[in-house]
């Protein structure tokens, strides 16, 4: 299964939308759940919610409702994540969804060195993002998320980042129509 995670904020105006949904088209994608980030009542972590969390992890209650998220991320096959590039990383809605995903004893564990072990099926992790300027290695986002893949054990990560779409706005839908040209040509 290719697990979606969708936090492109702008919903259908969304240039990231548009980009990692031309990929989906182009590689036939079978067997896909879009989790569509906006969609979801995620709240950070606070207190007494990780008191909370902590006390199921402890008895073991991986079952419980408040891990249905991390359950199907450590299910996938493959993961793509989509979000924009904001302030040199991602949306703080996409921050809020990893924090809930990283459960210790489900997704990841340690060692009795204190090594870290991903639990996570997946093989690769792509990561879709549109930026308004060229960043460059500044995307922090995709940094981030690679090593998060890691440490959950994916153990190959591809970014597919389209930059500079705000630099000319009457080029910013050609710019993004030659990149879904090369994603079908298999030139991405």
């Amino acid at each position: 299964m290719l697990l979606v995670i969708d936090c492109c904020l702008r919903g259908k105006d969304s240039a990231t939308r548009a980009y990692y949904e031309a990929y989906l088209r182009a590689v036939d994608a079978q067997d896909v759940q879009v989790v569509r980030l906006d969609e979801l009542d995620l709240k950070p972590l606070d207190g007494a919610a990780l008191q909370a969390r902590d006390a199921l992890i402890a008895a073991g209650a991986f079952d419980h409702e408040a891990f249905a998220l991390a359950r199907q991320f450590q299910a996938a096959d493959e993961v793509l994540i989509a979000a924009p590039y904001w302030d040199l990383a991602f949306p703080a809605l996409l921050k809020v969804y990893l924090e809930q995903i990283m459960v210790g004893g489900l997704t990841f564990g340690y060692d009795a060195q204190g090594r870290c072990h991903g639990y996570c099926r997946a093989k690769r992790l792509l990561y879709f993002s549109t930026c308004g300027g060229f960043y460059g290695e500044r995307h922090l986002g995709y940094e981030y998320v690679k090593a998060l893949g890691e440490m959950l054990g994916i153990p190959e990560s591809v970014p597919y980042i389209l930059e500079g779409l705000d630099v000319d706005p009457a080029r910013r839908e050609g710019l993004v129509a030659q990149a879904i040209g090369r994603l079908g040509a298999g030139g991405e």
